[in-house]
């Protein structure tokens, strides 16, 4: 065996030994969060699906917490709450909350956690689907959803619904508001059955 194998397999093994100290580190600071279960949760693997493919369906609730998909095999958790959107790639801040306060701590430790790549990415999905629940719960409207442009690199709709298990070319549900894409990606809303009897 060569030195310079020695060596690497030496720097190999140090580099193994300093991720998994990371991650034990990051681990132990989430636990001594006073509400640590509720940010230990976002990190899981193990949160049900925003989608429901059978109903070609979107169902969230504010306070709950819901995968959105993945980012180079990272589930996408999100949730919502008195201070917006929340994502275990992000987490909303509050500038009168402490700097001390569990959920900035939360918010440093995701700093160094990910990518600026995979940031960027869990960034475009989640703004695309806070965007699609601003309508959903009637805060913004459909005409107000089509002409904000997000930016370069956000995912389309289309893309965004597809990624989920929605079939993009029939009529979905968001929080049981139904919608549907045109031609060329613009969202319209469909009326209910008992909407169209009342006109």
């Amino acid at each position: 065996m060569k030195i310079s194998d020695l060596t690497s397999a030496r720097v190999i093994s140090n580099n193994n030994r300093l991720q998994s100290n990371s991650q034990q580190y990051e681990k132990s600071q989430i636990k001594n969060l006073k509400s640590a279960s509720k940010w230990e949760q976002l990190q899981s693997s193990d949160l049900s699906n925003v989608a429901d493919p059978n109903t070609n369906s979107l169902n969230i609730k504010e306070g709950e917490m819901k995968n959105i998909g993945t980012v180079d095999g990272i589930p996408l958790n999100i949730f919502f709450d008195s201070y917006g959107m929340n994502t275990n790639f992000s987490t909303a801040i509050h500038r009168d909350d402490p700097v001390n306060s569990d959920r900035n701590r939360f918010a440093f430790l995701l700093l160094d956690k990910y990518t600026t790549a995979q940031r960027a990415k869990a960034d475009s999905l989640s703004s695309r689907f806070q965007m699609l629940y601003s309508v959903a719960k009637g805060d913004i409207s459909v005409k107000q959803y089509n002409e904000t442009d997000l930016g370069r690199g956000v995912v389309s709709t289309a893309e965004f619904l597809t990624s989920l298990g929605i079939d993009a070319s029939k009529p979905f549900s968001f929080n049981n508001k139904s919608f549907v894409l045109d031609s060329e990606g613009s969202l319209h809303n469909l009326l209910q059955s008992s909407e169209v009897s009342l006109q």
